[in-house]
């Protein structure tokens, strides 16, 4: 009898197993961005119409950190690359500009094709180098692929001047990409500018990317953002020599993260309810010397409650000495809870920033992180990186399944899930939205099931689209949301490369559970809650609206778009720290910060219920 089975096993096995082969769970690369879709609508014409000053003078630096998507336009001519915290692993400093496939507008250039063609610009503004003598050098720092996809050893990244005199560009640097695919750290070059015709008024630099997109043959007409190259910490400046790669600075190298210790966001009646597991004991920030000798750190934090306007907590961690080229992980312990006046919500700004000496960049010392609380559970920070999915032969029917907890009894009411848009939207087929309870940490039984929906797509930052559920599903302690197949199809979630929360997604195969191999997070997100109506905050996010110019000098102009129907909006702009600077109603359509300090502050839409925000800079 045992042997029989052994064998009927193996028969079964030898049947199945093309289809096992076959049938996987992948991650690919997105084919549009959805941060630059939404904003390229209202912020390129204000900055295309932004007045940059004729002639830059030295020295010339920019490193990114500022919470933008685009170049900053003082500095930069085009918009093509996207600035962020996401795609470089372990940059010189937080943020980089990202150069893939994509337009300013995030969709893959029209003219891409499998050849190479010249993708991404980053084209300084003319500078003035008349009198900086012949000690002029341009450094900078690179790294092919990061969290995205690696150029392949045809592509490259290229570096080339222009001479006020010249008409056409001069390539000065270049790097092909890797022979492997395996993340490369940042590396500095410097370039000697030397040549005489350079050293005149109107002088410029810019950066571009060689690429070529790939088609799947099994497949044909899908593409996939590729060729990725990050740049940080770029420098042009006079008195400098071939032995000067030390930029005299401590910076923050990385964005603040959520402080719960399991997710990103959760529901404020479930995170009161189990304060003291999921409250994070610590504020985490990494920071980097770059200096060559020992300096010496103060690391300040604050809470800010932002629906109290009121400061929940501040303190300081004290100095301490870091040494050359040293990054610190610190994690500053935190012995205060969250605390709020709210009910179904809670909105806190966590804040953490460097005391340093006085000649350092100081631009790059302060990071924020906007710490809510609503009526979804999130692993992800709200940014795919990529898609992920099952495709292949023999995964029709198929499942996938996230796995949450609910520390209460609790109403699931929908799922949300952020779709990827593919090419000529190849994943616009049918799938069942499911539910599970637990069976011993891995799906159980179903507890719900709503067939053939479709994936839906929204040009916006964040916007997941959100499948109400017929009747509310009871929930209490583990249970899984996710989706069966309905074809092999590919259905291409976001995933976020940030945040790795693997051990809580798996897939199932041949009647088996298995967890995901890939790290990440997927950017399902279960609402729950006792009505969608009064829980859900927000819900204004989807509709457009402008605030320019941005940056910022003297009056901030209001371009109402989707919202000009919306009756009894009042205006707010906090600072960053969370503090609410002024109230406006909805018949304002300028303001006056001239008043203000340079840096970074929030522009917020609001009515009873609802809010939006939108980050703008303030410049001199």
């Amino acid at each position: 009898m045992k042997i029989f089975r052994y064998y009927k096993y193996i028969l079964l096995l030898s049947f199945s197993l093309p289809a096992l082969l076959l049938a996987q769970e992948k991650v690919v690369g997105l084919e549009e961005n959805p941060v630059l879709r939404k904003e390229s609508k209202t912020m390129m014409p204000v900055l295309k119409a932004f007045l940059a000053p004729d002639t830059l003078d030295l020295p010339f630096f920019d490193d990114f950190s500022r919470e933008t998507i685009y170049p900053s336009p003082e500095k930069w001519e085009d918009q093509d690359v996207f600035v962020n915290s996401s795609y470089g692993i372990n940059p010189p400093s937080v943020g980089v500009a990202t150069f893939d496939v994509l337009d300013s507008a995030g969709l893959i250039y029209e003219h891409a094709n499998t050849e190479l063609f010249i993708a991404d610009y980053l084209t300084s503004r003319p500078i003035d180098l008349t009198s900086a003598g012949s000690k002029v050098y341009l450094s900078f720092y690179y790294q092919p692929m990061g969290h995205g996809d690696y150029p392949q050893t045809k592509d490259s990244l290229v570096l080339e001047f222009l001479a006020p005199t010249d008409t056409a560009w001069n390539r000065v640097w270049s790097m092909p990409g890797p022979d492997t695919n395996i993340v490369q750290a940042f590396k500095q070059v410097l370039i000697h500018v030397d040549s005489l015709k350079y050293l005149d008024r109107g002088f410029q630099f810019r950066f571009l990317n060689m690429a070529s997109i790939s088609r799947d043959e099994n497949k044909p007409g899908r593409r996939a953002n590729s060729d990725h190259w990050s740049i940080d910490y770029i420098i042009l400046d006079s008195g400098r020599s071939p032995t000067d790669t030390v930029p005299h600075d401590v910076v923050v190298a990385a964005p603040l993260q959520s402080i719960l210790n399991n997710h990103e966001s959760m529901p404020w009646k479930q995170f009161k309810k189990n304060i003291y597991n999921e409250m994070g004991g610590s504020i985490p920030i990494r920071y980097t010397n770059l200096d060559s000798i020992t300096r010496n750190v103060t690391r300040d934090f604050q809470i800010w409650d932002v629906y109290d306007d009121l400061e929940l907590h501040a303190y300081s961690a004290g100095a301490l000495n870091i040494s050359p080229w040293q990054t610190i992980d610190y994690q500053s312990d935190l012995i205060k809870n969250f605390e709020t006046s709210g009910e179904d919500s809670a909105l806190f700004i966590v804040k953490a920033w460097l005391v340093t000496d006085d000649f350092d960049e100081k631009i790059n010392d302060t990071v924020s992180f906007e710490q809510y609380f609503g009526n979804y559970f999130a692993y992800d920070d709200g940014t795919a990186e990529a898609g992920y999915g099952i495709d292949g032969e023999g995964s029709s029917n198929m499942n996938v399944a996230y796995q949450f907890r609910a520390y209460m009894p609790d109403s699931l009411r929908a799922v949300n899930i952020f779709f990827n848009r593919s090419y000529d939207d190849e994943n616009d087929v049918p799938f069942h939205l499911t539910v599970w309870d637990s069976d011993n940490g891995v799906p159980g039984n179903i507890l719900y099931s709503k067939e053939n929906l479709k994936p839906e797509w929204e040009d916006s930052l964040n916007t997941f689209i959100s499948y109400k559920l017929d009747d509310p599903v009871p929930v209490d302690g583990f249970f899984f949301v996710g989706w069966q197949q309905t074809s092999e199809v590919f259905l291409n979630v976001g995933f976020d490369k940030n945040r790795i929360k693997n051990n809580k997604l798996f897939y199932r195969m041949m009647g088996e559970w298995y967890m995901s191999t890939f790290p990440g997070a997927l950017m399902i997100r279960p609402v729950v809650g006792s009505s969608l109506v009064t829980a859900i905050v927000n819900q204004h996010e989807n509709l457009v609206y402008g605030i320019y110019p941005n940056p910022v000098s003297d009056v901030l102009r209001i371009d109402y778009g989707d919202f000009s129907s919306v009756q009894e909006l009042e205006i707010r702009i906090y600072d960053s720290w969370g503090r609410i600077l002024g109230q406006w109603n909805s018949t304002t359509d300028q303001i006056d910060v001239s008043s203000y300090s340079p840096g970074l502050y929030i522009f917020e839409l609001r009515d009873r219920e609802k809010r939006t925000r939108k980050k703008f800079i303030k410049i001199d």
